[in-house]
């Protein structure tokens, strides 16, 4: 898979995240992905493990993410976020902030991603 398709993938499921459309967005994800749960220090290694992280992170929240920017790193792809979490009736709880999100893809497909606050961590 190229570069072109990878920013393909995260632009499809950066907007299903948004949209909450969870199904469509874990059928972009290997079966054994690997997700952070950035709050609890762990990682998730499921599609029901992040399913559950996300319902639940959801009830409690909005969060939106916007790519900004995608660098290739080897075979893996940083994506640039502008990140951004509201109350349900769309108040912002947090100022936006921009993280560095690294993913690894096996067969098509999201096999992996960390979180990272800075550039240089997310490229190391």
């Amino acid at each position: 898979m190229d570069a072109v398709a990878k920013v393909g993938v995260l632009h499809d499921a950066y907007r299903a995240f948004n949209h909450r459309r969870v199904d469509d967005l874990l059928a972009m994800m290997v079966a054994e992905v690997e997700w952070p749960d950035v709050a609890g220090g762990t990682v998730l290694r499921s599609h029901d493990e992040v399913r559950a992280y996300w319902r639940a992170q959801f009830e409690a929240a909005s969060p939106v993410v916007e790519p900004t920017d995608f660098v290739g790193v080897g075979d893996d792809l940083v994506a640039v976020v502008r990140q951004q979490v509201f109350d349900h009736a769309g108040a912002p709880l947090t100022e936006a902030v921009t993280v560095f999100h690294r993913y690894t893809f096996r067969d098509g497909r999201i096999a992996a991603m960390t979180v990272h606050a800075d550039r240089v961590s997310a490229l190391d």
